[in-house]
């Protein structure tokens, strides 16, 4: 595992700049800020307390979004019928999406807040972090027919290995990382999957919600206080952005958020 780039930057224009100077350029990279320096990122179903439930029960994310759309089910359209896991997402269950974006101001205006109102504490530091592109692939299409309602299961490991598509996918990709191995998946080997979802409604003017869809196993355990063992797709940036000066950049770029597109 290569150490990320470590930059350090306190204002918009050097931020910008030092972006313009990244080895794989300014259109190389995915986003994703953070109010926090963290050692790695997870998504919200794989943090500790959701990951819990889910290593006492591998069924607990299927009742969750089954669940789920079965309450709602007055209120799905075909948006929601589609993008099953991106509408539970937004609609605050836990998913295994984690969140990022194209744009490198969108992601520091999100690393810039902090309490509920928005504030932020004097002098407090904030970090961007940078995923190289050539380590992704865009899964979209795999996962929407993963997740099609009505859907048993939401973890795209349990079919991956006996779609031939999974492999087409990767073995056209452009990736630094090796292709799995079909007898036992090691998820350090597997690219970083995305998953593309256009807005909710037609007359947004809002981009598309891009997403990392966190790969993860359950395994049952030898000695562990719960049944099974959870192992997660582990998120290695290619640079972290450590901002100071933060309280500042924030007043400036709400100045500036019709830009962001916020």
């Amino acid at each position: 595992m290569m150490n990320p780039l470590w930059c350090e930057v306190n204002s918009i224009e050097d931020y910008l700049s030092t972006i313009e100077r990244l080895p794989y350029g300014k259109d190389g990279y995915y986003f994703r800020g953070e109010n926090r320096r963290f050692s790695c990122q997870n998504s919200r179903l794989l943090r500790h307390t959701f990951s819990r439930l889910l290593r006492d029960n591998p069924q607990y994310y299927v009742d969750v979004v089954n669940d789920y759309m079965h309450d709602m089910a007055d209120e799905t359209g075909i948006w929601e019928q589609e993008h099953v896991l991106a509408w539970c997402h937004q609609e605050g269950q836990p998913t295994n999406l984690l969140e990022l974006t194209t744009s490198p101001l969108q992601a520091l205006f999100y690393a810039s807040l902090y309490r509920t109102d928005g504030s932020l504490e004097r002098g407090q530091e904030i970090y961007v972090y940078g995923y190289a592109r050539t380590n992704t692939v865009d899964a979209t299409p795999l996962i929407l027919e993963n997740t099609k309602m009505p859907s048993t299961r939401y973890n795209l490991l349990e079919d991956m290995n006996d779609d031939p598509r999974w492999n087409r996918l990767v073995e056209g990709a452009h990736t630094d990382k090796a292709i799995p191995k079909k007898s036992s998946p090691d998820l350090s080997q597997f690219p970083y999957l995305t998953y593309e979802v256009p807005p909710r409604h037609r007359s947004s003017h809002q981009p598309s919600s891009l997403y990392f869809y966190q790969l993860f196993q359950l395994k049952s355990a030898s000695d562990s206080e719960s049944p099974y063992d959870l192992i997660t797709q582990r998120y290695t940036p290619a640079v972290v952005f450590k901002v100071t000066e933060a309280d500042r950049i924030q007043r400036e770029l709400q100045l500036r958020s019709e830009d962001i597109r916020i």
